[in-house]
C-alpha cells in the first residue's frame, strides 16, 4: 500500500519531472535525500558511459541505403536512406534530458540532409586524407580553406599541409567539392574537393590534384545523430570493448530511473503495510484475543 506519510503532491507531475531530471519528482516531494542520491547516481552512470564512449554510445536509430545495407558508407550516398531503430536507446531514454537530443538529430537527419555539392559560405577546418594525383595517393593532413565561387556553383581556396614522412603540400584550389551529411553521427565528415593545384612542379603534370578525405564536423551535428553500420563499425575498432561497456552504462542508467520514476509516483515498492509482525507481536496478539474470549 502506499505510504501516508508521503506528500506525493501531484503524482503524475512528479513522475514527470522524475523522467525529465532523475531525482527531480522526489525533490518536488520534499524527500530531498533520495533525490540527490538518484541525481547522482544515475547521472554519474549516464556520462560516465558516454566518457568512455567517446561521447556516442548514445543514438535512436541506424541508417543504411535500400541498395546495399553492408557496404555503402551514408555519409556521401545519394541513394534512398532506410533505418531501423537502435533497441538500446530504448533503455537510454529513461534517463530524460540527457538523452533527448537524440529525437531532436533524429529529425534533423530526416529533413533536408543530403550529400552537399559546394559551400554557401567561408568554411575552414582541419583535414585528414589522400592527395590523388594521376595513380598515385598520398596520405595527408593539413587545413582546408574554402569559399563560394562562380556564383555558388563552384569553389575557391586553398590547402597548405604534409605528407607523412614530413613533405610540405599546398596551394590554391579552383574547383568542386562535395561534403557529407550536415548531420550525421560522427565527428569526422567525408569530403572530395577537386581542383587542388599543389605548389610541388611534379605533382603539377597531368592537372589538378583531387583531396579525398575527412573535415571537422560541429558538436551540435554529430552529438546522438544517426550514424551507420561504417561509424559503428569504426567506433568497435577504435575503442574495442571499451564502447559496449560504454553502452551497458548508458542503459542501465535509464533502467534505474524507471524504477525511480515509478518511486516517484507510486512510492517504494515495498516498504509501509508490507512488515511481516514479529513473534513478540504475534504472542501479545494471541494474549490479547484470549483475554477478551475469557471475558466474554
Amino acid at each position: 500500500m502506499r505510504d501516508p506519510r508521503i506528500n506525493f503532491r501531484t503524482r503524475e507531475l512528479a513522475a514527470l519531472l522524475a523522467f525529465l531530471v532523475p531525482g527531480a519528482g522526489h525533490f518536488y516531494q520534499g524527500r530531498r535525500l533520495k533525490a540527490g542520491v538518484y541525481f547522482t547516481c544515475i547521472l554519474s552512470l549516464f556520462f560516465a558511459g558516454m566518457v568512455l564512449g567517446d561521447w556516442q554510445p548514445v543514438y535512436s536509430q541506424v541508417v543504411y541505403s535500400t541498395q546495399n545495407h553492408a557496404s555503402l558508407q551514408m555519409q556521401t550516398a545519394e541513394s534512398q536512406i532506410n533505418s531501423h531503430y537502435s533497441y538500446g536507446y530504448a533503455a537510454q531514454v529513461l534517463v530524460g534530458l540527457p538523452a533527448l537530443p537524440a529525437l531532436l538529430q533524429q529529425s534533423r537527419f530526416s529533413s533536408n540532409n543530403g550529400v552537399e555539392q559546394g559551400v554557401e559560405s567561408e568554411f575552414r577546418s582541419d583535414f585528414s586524407g589522400t592527395m590523388r594525383h594521376g595513380g598515385h595517393f598520398i596520405p595527408v593532413t593539413g587545413t582546408l580553406e574554402l569559399g563560394p565561387s562562380d556564383g555558388g556553383r563552384g569553389v575557391s581556396g586553398e590547402f597548405q599541409g604534409e605528407t607523412l614522412d614530413g613533405r610540405t603540400v599546398g596551394g590554391p584550389i579552383d574547383g568542386d567539392v562535395v561534403l557529407g551529411r550536415r548531420v550525421f553521427g560522427s565527428p569526422r565528415r567525408e569530403a572530395h574537393v577537386t581542383g587542388f593545384f599543389n605548389g610541388d612542379g611534379d605533382a603539377q603534370e597531368g592537372g589538378p590534384t583531387e583531396l579525398l578525405g575527412s573535415v571537422a564536423r560541429p558538436f551540435h551535428n554529430w552529438y546522438q545523430a544517426p550514424r551507420d553500420n561504417a561509424e559503428l563499425d569504426r567506433l568497435h575498432g577504435k575503442l574495442s570493448q571499451h564502447f559496449d561497456i560504454a553502452c551497458v552504462f548508458t542503459w542501465i542508467a535509464g533502467l534505474l530511473n524507471l524504477m525511480a520514476i515509478w518511486d516517484a509516483y507510486d512510492g517504494p515498492a515495498y516498504g509501509y503495510g508490507d512488515e511481516e509482525p514479529d513473534e513478540d507481536e504475534d504472542d501479545d496478539s494471541d494474549t490479547a484475543k484470549t483475554k477478551s474470549d475469557k471475558d466474554s
